[in-house]
């Protein structure tokens, strides 16, 4: 009989909490529901739809929970979670809860091509591209088309149907 390892289990599980502590406020909040933490001065706002939670310390102390999740870092003072994210315009980064983050061109560049790396990984997706000139790879197929019976002859026109 084989034993089980909790132990084993309870290491490499991803954590759902971050527990955050400060002068004012303990709380206990859950990584799914974080949409943007930034870091101004030596202060770190955690901010979720619900709420914003504020702290001293470093985005670093925070990166090691959020490993293997949907977080991206744009640049050195902010991480944003893909999973809330609504669209990216070629200003901000948009939010599902209404909040929006600016960015600069370069930062913005990047963050929609990790966005689209993200948004490739949950099928089904499509892929719109304009009608062009080319014509399309599929058509319809024409209404008014005359096509070859079974017995080689050929059937009446649809309209023509309709008439009689």
């Amino acid at each position: 009989m084989q034993k089980y390892d909790y132990q084993r289990k309870r290491r490499t599980a991803l954590p759902e909490y971050i527990s955050i502590i400060s002068a004012n406020k303990c709380a206990k909040i859950k990584i799914d529901d974080i949409e943007v933490i930034e870091q101004e001065g030596r202060k770190v706002h955690v901010i979720t739809a619900a709420k914003d939670y504020s702290f001293y310390g470093g985005l670093n102390t925070l990166a090691g929970s959020l490993a293997e999740r949907a977080f991206y870092r744009p640049i050195k003072r902010l991480i944003i979670n893909l999973d809330h994210v609504s669209d990216i315009n070629s200003y901000s980064v948009n939010f599902q809860s209404g909040q929006s983050v600016a960015l600069g061109k370069n930062a913005l560049l990047s963050t929609k091509r990790a966005y689209k790396r993200y948004l490739l990984r949950y099928p089904p997706y499509t892929i719109w591209q304009p009608m062009g000139m080319s014509g399309s790879a599929v058509s319809e197929p024409d209404i008014n088309e005359e096509k070859p019976s079974t017995d080689g002859n050929l059937t009446v026109k649809n309209e023509d149907k309709m008439l009689n």
